[in-house]
């Protein structure tokens, strides 16, 4: 039986063999993982064996679309891919946006298993019934825009997740994006492509309708959605001006070369298209998930906005991840200012705060070349080959340089599930009102019962005074997890329109199996749950959920000294404080405190009964 929402198929595809096989999606995995990250989740625990080199052909890369993708609900554009990632070894689902998920239902499939690895460069083409492992030759050495701009040329309408050099050079801070604007797999998704000679995965539109359930069921919540975004003051200044509006003294020049794009069923076009047409760089067409801006050393606000498009489409093409290899960038500029290191170390070259310095340093990282055989390794691996106590500097949460600091920002969400989602530093995975800092308690008791928190956990979760960061990332993690099962944006902007009453009913009249808030959550803390204990069996635990030692020392900011904080600024954080919030997220989450991993008390209490017995026996939990 297939259920609505599903196309009920798996595809399989052999790179070693060169063959494809399909298999029937069990429909208890749809009702207990939901789809997309949930699902891929369990093929990988079922079909990857513990202790796998990321870059071997053992590693899958398994792709899955949930069962919101292809139908009319806003903001259902989500792919999710899982692999192990090579920046540190972590199995982890990266998440992007464009059209992918949408056409790959419509050719028939609700996931792809990649295995294997060619024995030439290629790639793959996914169509309604077929697969073509295609000849990729030529495509070798092309960047990420090029690649699809080639791939299109041939089989549009599709969708294309490409790798650029960086990948091709299995560079373990690469990343690329769906379509040239979703960005995913930050961490070395495309160094896993890379490895199997895989240099993009094309999906060309089919015919295969997403089935619904209740047609007008559906239509009239999502009516209702449109008619609330539509309402909302917010979505025409993103519309004009982007998810992230250009700085005061930028915004004209943003507003006269930019274009807003959407995703797949996106009603509010986030992300953007920048042509320049004059300076050095005119004619410059480029697309971004959100506009970025490094300022270099430069004259002006106009040379800064020109640069720091071209920094970010240079990054976009080779494939390189913008937040690590910035902070690789300003790491060696400082060491090197500092003499630590010489130009014997860069191979001669002479390192500034320009563009030109960083231009080289992504040239020279994309093609792994002298220093950049080094700074591929990412900020652990860098400081360790370049010794002199450097691992001792850097900033990082498994591998990944942080995306917020505490310090300039306070300890919310955000900043605090950078240290417990097994991926590391992440963006997305504990989102709420602490994104924008200084947000008033009330808050987080309305966005708490807004994403299903038990109304018994909220009082301890989100006080009238205050809200603990530790209690309520684990619920804004499962709130992520539930949004990339589905296919959901988790954007704040799009995800502040969704209510778990709300995604409970979408869900019920796509498949026609009735559900409840509290049974949907408990579906995403599972589908979680299968995430963590893929990291459980790699040995993963609370030793790797720690914050950087420099979180506890003051940061400096023009004449001012910056620490942790309290979110709401009022108490200084120590160590031992950030532990004791740790303490409380375990505990939270039905985790032993000392190890930080599931008891099997809460393994059975998600049905996970198999898992518990097998992960017991091996003596990793208890």
């Amino acid at each position: 039986m297939v259920i609505p929402g599903y196309t009920g198929n798996i595809l399989h595809i052999d790179l070693t063999r060169g063959q494809t096989r399909t298999e029937s999606l069990d429909p208890e995995l749809a009702r207990t993982l939901l789809g997309g990250y949930g699902i891929n989740n369990r093929l990988a625990y079922d079909l990857m064996r513990p202790g796998i080199d990321p870059l071997s052909p053992e590693n899958l890369i398994i792709i899955g679309a949930g069962p919101f993708a292809g139908t009319i609900v806003p903001g259902a554009a989500k792919t999710a891919v899982t692999t192990r990632f090579p920046i540190n070894g972590a199995f982890a689902t990266a998440a992007g946006g464009g059209c992918f998920a949408q056409m790959l239902k419509s050719a028939g499939y609700d996931h792809v298993v990649i295995s294997g690895r060619a024995e030439r460069p290629l790639f793959l083409r996914i169509t309604e019934g077929d697969v073509e492992f295609g000849d990729a030759s030529e495509l070798w050495g092309k960047d990420s825009f090029e690649t699809i701009d080639e791939l299109r040329s041939r089989y549009e309408p599709c969708s294309v997740i490409p790798t650029g050099q960086a990948g091709e050079n299995l560079v373990k801070i690469s990343i690329t994006s769906v379509d040239k604007a979703g960005t995913l797999g930050r961490g070395g998704l495309p160094a896993v492509m890379g490895s199997k000679n895989l240099k993009a995965i094309v999906v060309q539109q089919g015919t295969v309708a997403t089935r619904v359930a209740h047609r007008l069921s559906l239509q009239r919540l999502v009516n209702n959605l449109l008619e609330r975004i539509m309402k909302w003051p917010g979505r025409q200044f993103i519309v004009e001006n982007g998810l992230m509006p250009a700085p005061p003294d930028m915004a004209e020049m943003h507003r006269k070369t930019r274009s807003p794009l959407a995703c797949a069923s996106c009603p509010l076009a986030d992300k953007v298209a920048v042509r320049l047409s004059e300076g050095p760089y005119a004619g410059l067409q480029t697309y971004m998930p959100h506009l970025s801006i490094n300022r270099f050393d430069t004259k002006n606000s106009t040379e800064a906005y020109e640069q720091s498009v071209k920094y970010w489409d240079t990054l976009n093409r080779y494939g390189l991840c913008g937040v690590n290899f910035s902070s690789l960038l300003s790491m060696m500029v400082s060491l090197y200012n500092e003499g630590v290191i010489t130009r014997e170390d860069t191979g001669g070259l002479e390192l500034k705060n320009n563009i030109e310095t960083a231009l080289k340093l992504a040239e020279l990282t994309a093609y792994r070349r002298g220093l950049g055989e080094t700074l591929a390794e990412g900020l652990v691996g860098t400081a360790q080959r370049l010794g002199r106590g450097i691992e001792e500097r850097i900033i990082h949460i498994k591998g990944h340089a942080p995306l917020y600091d505490p310090r300039t920002r306070s300890l919310g969400t955000m900043e605090f599930e950078q240290m417990t989602t097994p991926r590391g530093a992440h963006v997305s995975a504990a989102g709420s009102p602490s994104y924008e800092p200084g947000r008033p308690p009330s808050d987080f008791a309305r966005h708490g019962e807004r994403m299903g928190i038990p109304a018994e956990a909220l009082n301890r979760v989100a006080g009238e005074t205050a809200f603990n960061p530790g209690r309520f990332s684990r619920y804004s993690e499962d709130w992520y997890a539930l949004f990339n099962s589905l296919s959901l944006c988790n954007r704040a902007h799009v995800n502040r329109f969704y209510h778990v009453k709300t995604i409970a009913e979408l869900y019920s009249a796509v498949t026609g199996i009735e559900t409840t808030p509290a049974q949907i959550m408990k579906a995403s803390e599972r589908a979680w749950t299968m995430g963590k204990l893929l990291n459980v069996r790699e040995g993963f635990n609370r030793k790797d959920d720690k914050a950087p030692e420099a979180w506890f020392e003051p940061i400096a900011q023009g004449n001012k000294e910056y620490r942790i904080t309290s979110y709401h600024g009022d108490n200084p954080l120590t160590r031992e404080d950030v532990e004791r919030l740790l303490d409380e997220y375990y505990n939270e989450r039905g985790y032993d405190r000392q190890s930080g991993l599931p008891t099997v008390e809460k393994l059975k209490e998600l049905g996970l009964e198999s898992e518990a017995r097998e992960l017991t026996k091996q003596g990793l939990i208890k």
